[in-house]
């Protein structure tokens, strides 16, 4: 299951399998005429306006939680600033409490 944002002429995607949330944003790499698509995972200093995707991110991610109504999620960050942001995240999903080890991410249904 997957969710679609779309922010400032991106998409960006909150993607959920076994138990783990996974967020990207797609875009295209062109080279000598080939186009490929590829997931971008890190955090890029230039996003627009971040604030106003962090929260359709956080939107998306509380749908996909709601319809996934699993007992436990996880996710993991590739960065300390993407850790801390999301931190605050995991504090505003309804009926979860989380655990964070380091990057890794853990939550629980209360």
């Amino acid at each position: 299951m997957k969710k679609q944002v779309y922010h400032e002429g991106y998409n960006y995607v909150v993607e959920y399998g076994n138990n783990s949330l996974i967020m990207y944003k797609e875009d295209t790499d062109e080279w000598m005429g080939d186009i490929e698509y590829v997931k971008v995972f890190t955090v890029e200093g230039h996003t627009p306006r971040p604030m106003i995707l962090y929260r359709k991110l956080v939107v998306a991610a509380n749908k996909l939680i709601a319809q996934a109504n699993s007992d436990w999620f996880m996710f993991n960050v590739t960065d300390q600033k993407r850790a801390d942001l999301y931190e605050r995240f995991t504090q505003s999903i309804k009926g979860y409490s989380c655990q964070r080890a380091d990057k890794y991410f853990y939550l629980y249904r209360d």
